[in-house]
């Protein structure tokens, strides 16, 4: 059965502006860099995955890794990724956020057991129930609902359609990095790799002292 990963990479910083409003542009840009690159690794450890694509409008990106680059065509997150859904050829599609900067290769793999085990539609969430991980039969209708609270609004969608769909139990793996409170929720994390801890507590000195 044929996977593939996406990882959304829009390349700007600007749908940050949480961030953006407590560290400056270039700490933000190396926080931004650092944890999608952490993404790749962790996605292309995956086992049985046939293709890591890294969906951008960019031309040429400067992160490390065997993944393939996926024309962006969309305006806004859910044009994009719907768009992109149409042009790969595996079965199975993952969506993975590109700020999850303690997701790990084993969080993945049991999201994607998990499907293949049940049938159904498997979504990861975010703290604040958004959804940083996305699992589906690419013969699945797609309904375009990532933002705000997302993880309720895809359960309720494929509810009302009699689709099967399965909500991951909230675990630290699963945080997205949206606002200064997330950095300091993590700063200290065990699990957090040694080139994150370094950029993070970098980021939490910085805004506390200015």
């Amino acid at each position: 059965m044929s996977k593939s990963i996406i990882i959304p990479f829009r390349g700007t910083i600007s749908d940050k502006s949480r961030l953006h409003s407590v560290l400056n542009h270039k700490m933000l840009e190396k926080l931004l860099s650092l944890v999608t690159q952490r993404v790749i690794k962790e996605s292309l450890q995956v086992e049985g995955i046939n293709q890591v694509y890294i969906l951008t409008q960019r031309d040429r990106l400067p992160f490390q890794g065997e993944y393939k680059l996926l024309k962006d065509k969309g305006n806004d997150l859910n044009s994009s990724v719907f768009t992109a859904i149409e042009e790969v050829h595996e079965k199975i599609v993952v969506i993975v956020m590109a700020d999850l900067p303690l997701i790990t290769s084993d969080k993945i793999q049991e999201i994607i057991q998990e499907h293949i085990k049940s049938g159904k539609v498997v979504l990861a969430p975010t703290e604040d129930k958004g959804t940083s991980v996305l699992c589906f039969d690419k013969q699945c209708n797609f309904p375009g609902l990532f933002g705000k609270e997302s993880s309720m609004k895809f359960i309720e969608y494929y509810n009302n359609n009699s689709v099967g769909v399965s909500l991951m139990e909230y675990d630290e793996a699963y945080r997205d990095i949206d606002t200064f409170k997330d950095l300091i929720k993590i700063a200290n994390n065990e699990s957090l790799a040694i080139e994150l801890h370094s950029i993070i507590k970098e980021c939490v000195k910085f805004e506390r002292e200015n």
